[in-house]
């Protein structure tokens, strides 16, 4: 059985609407007055790309990335005229065929998300080909909940839900000064106070931090017990966060992993022992091949993994209830009614912070019928796809 077809499409499902879009988050681009008040002001391309990969004999396998116009055009007019005729069924090979197809550009990124998305819809395609779920495919796991984090700009709606922790999004960053900082302990002294005295808290500083601010605040913060400090630098400042173990040990645990994009990154915090918890995306990192290679990686490292945006990702889901053993994983509060949580088929339920295991061992990749209508007819061009 061989790929018949590769397509993608951009499209606009209300990303760049929701609250934590829409709310001031510090960000790389905070440093800068018109781009601090909301992330949406400059966010990279936030559409969307659905991929759907036909065989020869008419099965299909589907997924879902992020980063628009830019990585649907790097499926649909690179990756799918390479892999046209390949067996379906050779997925690490194919894996390799398209980053090496790519290293001359990019090896992160943009790229990386084209490559997770032909990725996860050949496993799909696999899964469904086998009559599996994908579950079942990748080994079927134990059978036992999930435990479940909630990031939430909104903890005082969050605060009984029995959740494993609640993650807050920092307001300000480094460049904010005392200011920022203030505000920022101010914020996490209301998670602290809704998530009770027992309750984890953590916070994300998506990259708008740098050592000695980290440090600043962690000291500021002790009486707060923060379960951990997610992303506070680049990924290209690996000499930050060498100086934030050097003067802190494991006085401050760091969540990393979010921005890195393949497993040569991940191996690059493992060796040097700077992540505590490492949290790559699957839709961002390579997909479900390389985050295997990646979970292999950190186990022999002894360092937990907990998979970024878990709930909005049928196939990341299935990684944790498959692949790890007391898996913990992140369900991003966006809000009663967002679109953003059934992209590819019912979300699946959460009670009590936990994730039942029925609701996850029959998981595949079903896009409503509005986004599989426009896979109809013919490949068409990227401006014919808004």
């Amino acid at each position: 059985m061989k790929i018949k077809s590769i397509q993608a499409r951009s499209v606009d499902c209300g990303f760049q609407a929701q609250k934590l879009q829409t709310s001031r988050v510090a960000s790389p681009m905070s440093r800068w007055p018109k781009f601090g008040e909301k992330r949406s002001s400059w966010m990279w391309p936030t559409n969307k790309v659905f991929v759907r990969i036909e065989s020869t004999d008419g099965a299909v396998g589907w997924s879902c990335t992020n980063g628009g116009d830019i990585v649907a055009l790097i499926v649909q007019d690179h990756l799918a005229r390479l892999l046209a005729g390949a067996e379906v069924t050779d997925v690490a090979e194919i894996w390799d065929q398209m980053f090496f197809s790519l290293l001359p550009c990019d090896r992160s990124g943009f790229s990386m998300m084209a490559i997770a998305a032909v990725d996860i819809a050949l496993w799909d395609l696999r899964a469904k080909t086998e009559g599996r779920s994908l579950t079942e495919l990748l080994g079927g796991g134990t059978g036992a909940a999930l435990a479940v984090y909630c990031t939430t700009p909104q903890p005082e709606a969050q605060a009984n839900g029995k959740w494993w922790g609640l993650k807050a999004a920092m307001p300000f960053g480094a460049t904010q000064g005392d200011m920022g900082l203030t505000e920022n302990l101010a914020y996490m002294q209301g998670f602290r106070q809704h998530a009770g005295p027992e309750g984890r808290i953590m916070l994300d500083a998506f990259m708008a931090w740098d050592a000695d601010y980290t440090l600043r605040f962690a000291e500021a913060a002790r009486d707060l017990d923060i379960y951990w400090i997610e992303d506070p630098l680049p990924p290209y400042d690996l000499e930050g966060l060498r100086q934030i173990r050097a003067r802190a040990g494991k006085d401050i645990r760091l969540a990393l992993g979010n921005f890195c994009f393949n497993r040569f990154d991940c191996a690059e915090l493992l060796r040097e022992g700077l992540a505590d918890i490492l949290q790559p995306d699957v839709a961002w990192c390579g997909g479900i091949t390389e985050t295997l290679r990646i979970l292999d990686m950190a186990a022999a490292a002894s360092v937990p993994v907990i998979l970024h945006n878990t709930a909005e990702q049928p196939w990341a889901l299935a990684l944790a209830m498959a692949c790890q053993t007391d898996a913990v994983v992140e369900f991003v509060d966006r809000g009663e009614g967002s679109p953003l949580y059934g992209l590819m088929g019912p979300a699946a339920p959460i009670a009590l912070g936990r994730m039942p295991p029925d609701g996850i061992a029959s998981i595949g990749n079903h896009p409503p019928q509005r986004i599989a209508a426009l896979f109809d007819g013919n490949a068409v061009s990227t401006a014919q796809r808004r």
